[in-house]
């Protein structure tokens, strides 16, 4: 990660000035590519068909093909006299495969004046080509709807010096069409969603700080269709400014190629099938491994002592405490040499990580990933690097005079160049014979050669006017592709993550959105940019967390957004560039470094994310298989609502929950909230309802460290038990929430989590829930499918949300269930029901139930008929949410109720305390439940609000640490609300502790 010092454009953003390529204008100014003279198509001439395309030359040679590519696209292309067109490989930001792969056919009919040419399905595409002149109608063929028109004054162009601008010009859209344009422009932001009135140019950057563009040149209209034009040259969108409906390519006059108008129609008309069929035609988004989607954490708040020890005692002390990590994220100090941003390389320094193979054996046992980082900057400082154009990696040294660090300039463009990258990744981490810590790579600073001249030739001929947009699809695929697959291949799925993106790379990789600022304006921009990232086919947004460049945060700003927002947005990573070395701790975005309240706000967030695990990685496979965003921007599911074009601070976090997150530190601040009409919404924090409403907002009083969050009527949201890695999830017992008021249903996708047999072998599984609110009915379905380390038996908790007062419940079809006081007391009973009267939610706990892969009906929770039962004495109480003085909360050996275990780890003295009430003053039975994978008893001094009362109970030998065993004592409880129950270690060694259990006799 860079730091250098904001330029010029930098600080016209700030003053609310946009900057595009072609220089600096107000928002809205009118486009210098429409001040030229242009060439447009001339009469028909004559025309050649195919299965499949029709081809038709003007009477001035002019060339346009239109080209099925399936039932539901179009593609357009075409050349002014004496050109040839492109091969169909010239830009890779389609998929190749999806050339032929796709196939289509087209009918062709000549009605004098013109054709009608229309695609295969019914509700595909229809295209009405006018001769004389030669003008284009595109239709939706079901129901005639116009969809985009040329007329004789607005068509498609050619202008500009030299020809180098090519154009396509629309007749100006109606009053109620809306345009949402895919992917963002520099570090991530977005101004708003709806881009209607709007001119949009995503290219690649200028300046120093012009990171991370996602330059998809895709819009979408909420007339049901969308547009990819399919070029590489700088593009720009006009979405209605000044009554005008084009969008160009721009050359910049250079010695190279002229651009051409190529750009594909694609119709829905539902925003989710344009977006499944846009990602079918560049590529499915590439599914990351599912620790991907826990907690990520860098070293950069550490940037002069974070090395091998420090990481292992930093990921130590977090998981005692409580939090989970899956990903550490190494930024410099890893590398040799400097282990700065300057002067290090792709290599793991021998003095800060002298024994990388011992971190690696440590970090699986401890359930740990480990990305990488390379810095474009320090290639030349690599091994193998050969500077200057080919037979070298770069480019003419003159090309490059304006060019910070331009001895380190890499062109992607070249296979050369991106063999030898991969080489340095795979010799020096990657390899599994080296037994290295490297499960991920984070590609930085790739953004950062703008100032490369418009006219340098790049290694496969293009000039860099034309290259440039595709640098970061050419980078992704030499490491993903070319390197990543054939050499590691189906063992482990790649996450590896860019500075920015050109559309069509994400079936490589992924993107970050670069040093963002610290403030809630860009928490804003960045809320906006994830959504247009996900509209671009990008679903799995990646931001720093909290920001990158803002020093010490206030306490509210980190529960807002590096504790809150972050953790309901596809990628968990906080990050930032403050130094605790000069700033102090407060720097930090680590959660051991702050306040109670911000660990207590983290701490709820990682039990959130963690148990919805199943949840958010089904929609994040939907993400891959159908493109479809794991966090919807509202004109998704109501692109036909006006509501949707102005409420882009709020999204849909897969298909059941609304987010709004808070950016403000006021803490009581109103946020407005749209929850659509047709729907009665749960506060998710409070199970209160709200019928939506399309005509009014819902005032929302926003509490400090409350993602403002609501879920839907009839929404099942499944869960497993919270864990601190991926790696120790417990998938033997899967939760479901139900929010009653409306039938629903959801299909729980999952696999090993790890490699690529999912994709493959077609090892997944999916298992169906679906639920009667007339009945009160959930059935679970036994899972379709199995993969390796699926679960041979299954007990299914299901949570009832919304009802009136408890009633009985049977589990298929037997008797009432028996009543519990939580549902830990119901799991360690076998099974049984639980209500929560402050919140009026039923809790069903079945027993283990053996699964069948066949899909057949695993269980039914439905109404017994009867009253609900009385409640059992006795009470549970968990290890890990009492007070601890030592021992550690732990949760990698499955098996424990609740949120965790307590690891008592090897001092004496150390002990756990439950604070308990007591009704009735008794004898009363505890019960500790325990694992002990030791060979020794490891017994355990009991005290009751002070007094021993027995100075060494047994904890004996379990034979293994997943293996939950009872030991119980009898003692004297005093009545009261304060009663202090503790386990003290009285030697070296204690158990895991995982409850107490408490019963009057």
């Amino acid at each position: 990660m860079s730091e250098k010092r904001p330029s010029r454009r930098d600080f016209l953003r700030a003053a609310g000035i946009t900057v595009g390529v072609t220089g600096v204008g107000l928002r809205g100014a009118p486009a210098y590519a429409s001040s030229f003279a242009a060439e447009t198509l001339s009469d028909y001439g004559s025309h050649i068909t195919g299965p499949r395309q029709v081809t038709v030359t003007s009477t001035t040679g002019q060339q346009l093909r239109i080209t099925a590519y399936g039932d539901h696209m179009v593609r357009v292309h075409s050349v002014r006299g004496g050109e040839t067109f492109f091969p169909d490989n010239r830009y890779e930001m389609v998929d190749p495969a999806s050339h032929t792969g796709l196939d289509g056919a087209l009918s062709v009919v000549d009605n004098g004046t013109s054709f009608t040419i229309t695609t295969g399905a019914a509700d595909g595409v229809k295209v009405v080509l006018q001769k004389n002149p030669l003008r284009l109608e595109f239709y939706r063929r079901n129901d005639d709807a116009l969809l985009a028109k040329e007329d004789p004054a607005r068509s498609m162009s050619w202008s500009g010096d030299n020809n180098s601008i090519v154009k396509q010009t629309f007749t100006p859209a109606a009053s109620d069409e809306h345009f949402f344009k895919g992917g963002h422009g520099i570090l991530g932001r977005a101004p708003r969603i709806d881009r209607t009135g709007d001119i949009v140019s995503h290219n690649y950057g200028l300046g120093v700080m012009d990171q991370a563009p996602a330059i998809v040149p895709l819009y979408l209209s909420s007339k049901g269709y969308a547009v990819f034009f399919n070029t590489t040259f700088d593009t720009t969108f006009n979405f209605g400014n000044g009554g005008t409906y084009e969008f160009w390519a721009d050359e910049h006059n250079t010695p190279g190629a002229r651009p051409q108008l190529d750009y594909f129609v694609i119709v829905g008309p539902e925003f989710g099938k344009l977006l499944d069929r846009y990602t079918r035609l560049t590529g499915r988004p590439r599914f990351p491994q599912l620790a991907v989607f826990g907690l990520q954490l860098s070293d950069k708040n550490y940037p002069s002592v974070s090395d091998q020890i420090w990481w292992v005692t930093r990921i130590t002390a977090l998981r005692r405490a409580g939090f989970p990590l899956d990903l550490q994220v190494n930024d410099n100090r890893w590398r040799a040499g400097s282990g700065g941003w300057s002067g290090s390389w792709f290599e793991f320094s021998k003095d800060r990580w002298p024994d990388p193979a011992g971190f690696k054996t440590w970090a699986k046992a401890n359930g740990v990933l480990t990305s990488l980082d390379y810095n474009r900057n320090n290639s030349n400082e690599m091994a193998g690097w050969v500077g200057g154009p080919p037979p070298g990696y770069s480019f003419q040294p003159a090309d490059l005079v304006n060019v910070r660090d331009n001895d380190a300039a890499p062109d992607w463009s070249n296979p050369a160049t991106r063999r030898w990258v991969w080489n340095v990744f795979w010799t020096k981490a990657l390899d599994p014979a080296l037994g290295f810590p490297g499960d991920a790579l984070w590609l930085d600073e790739t953004d950062e050669l703008g100032a490369i001249l418009y006219g340098a030739l790049a290694a496969n001929g293009q000039r860099w006017s034309e290259l440039r947009n595709a640098y970061y699809l050419y980078l992704q695929k030499g490491v993903a592709q070319e390197g990543w697959d054939p050499r590691i291949g189906n063992a482990k799925r790649p996450w590896i993550f860019s500075r920015g993106a050109t559309a069509g790379m994400q079936r490589y990789g992924h993107l970050w959105t670069g040093d963002i600022a610290s403030d809630y304006t860009e928490m804003q921009q960045q809320i906006r940019g994830m959504q247009a990232s996900g509209l671009g086919g990008f679903p799995y947004s990646n931001v720093d967390g909290g920001g990158f460049r803002g020093g010490i945060v206030s306490g509210a700003f980190y529960r807002n957004w590096v504790a809150g927002w972050s953790s309901v947005s596809p990628i968990w990573r906080p990050h930032s560039g403050a130094d605790t070395g000069s700033l102090g701790a407060a720097a930090s975005r680590w959660p051991i470094d702050k306040s109670a309240a911000e660990q207590a706000d983290f701490l709820k967030y990682s039990r959130i994310r963690y148990t919805l695990l199943p949840y958010i990685y089904t929609i994040a496979h939907e993400a891959h298989r159908t493109g479809m965003p794991m966090a919807r921007a509202m004109v998704i599911d109501h692109q036909h609502n006006s509501n949707a074009y102005s409420h882009d601070l709020q999204y849909m976090w897969g298909p059941s929950v609304l987010v709004m997150p808070v950016t403000t530190d006021t803490n009581g601040a109103v946020q407005n909230v749209w929850l659509p009409a047709g729907d009665t919404w749960y506060d998710f924090w409070s199970d209160a309802r709200t019928a939506g409403s399309d005509t009014a907002d819902k005032p929302h009083v926003t509490r400090t460290g409350e993602v403002v969050m609501f879920v839907k009527a009839g929404a099942i949201l499944p869960k497993y038990k919270y864990t601190q890695s991926a790696a120790f999830l417990d998938k033997t017992q899967l939760e479901m929430d139900v929010y009653t008021g409306k039938d629903g249903s959801f299909a729980v996708y999952e696999d090993d989590g790890v490699t690529e047999d999912f994709r493959s072998k077609s090892a997944s599984s999916t298992t169906r829930l679906a639920f009667t609110d007339s009945a009160t009915r959930v059935t679970v379905r036994h899972p379709a499918g199995t993969y390796t380390g699926a679960p041979a038996a299954r007990r299914y908790v299901v949570r009832f949300h919304g009802l009136a007062a408890p009633i009985g419940m049977r589990l298929n079809g037997g008797t009432t269930l028996p009543a519990f006081s939580s549902e830990s007391a119901a799991i360690l009973a076998g099974a049984g029901e639980v209500w929560d009267p402050a919140r009026k939610i039923l809790s069903v706990v079945t027993p283990m139930i053996n699964v069948a892969t066949g899909g057949g009906v695993a269980a039914t929770i439905e109404p017994s008929g009867a009253a609900f039962p009385g409640v059992s004495g006795a009470m549970v109480y968990e290890a890990e949410d009492s007070a601890l003085s030592g021992p550690a909360i732990g949760s990698e050996h499955a098996g424990y109720t609740g949120n965790g275990f307590a690891d008592f780890i090897n001092a004496s003295g150390d002990y756990v305390e439950w604070t308990i009430t007591v009704a009735t003053a008794g004898r009363y039975t505890l019960t500790f439940r325990y694992a002990n994978g030791g060979t020794a008893d490891r017994p355990l001094a009991i005290s009751v609000n002070g007094a021993v009362v027995n100075g060494g109970l047994p904890f004996l030998p379990t034979g293994s640490w997943k293996d939950w065993r009872n030991t119980s004592l009898t003692a004297t409880l005093p009545a009261g609300s304060a009663v202090r129950i503790r386990a003290a270690a009285t030697g070296a060694n204690g158990p895991n502790l995982d409850s107490l259990t408490v019963r009057r006799g």
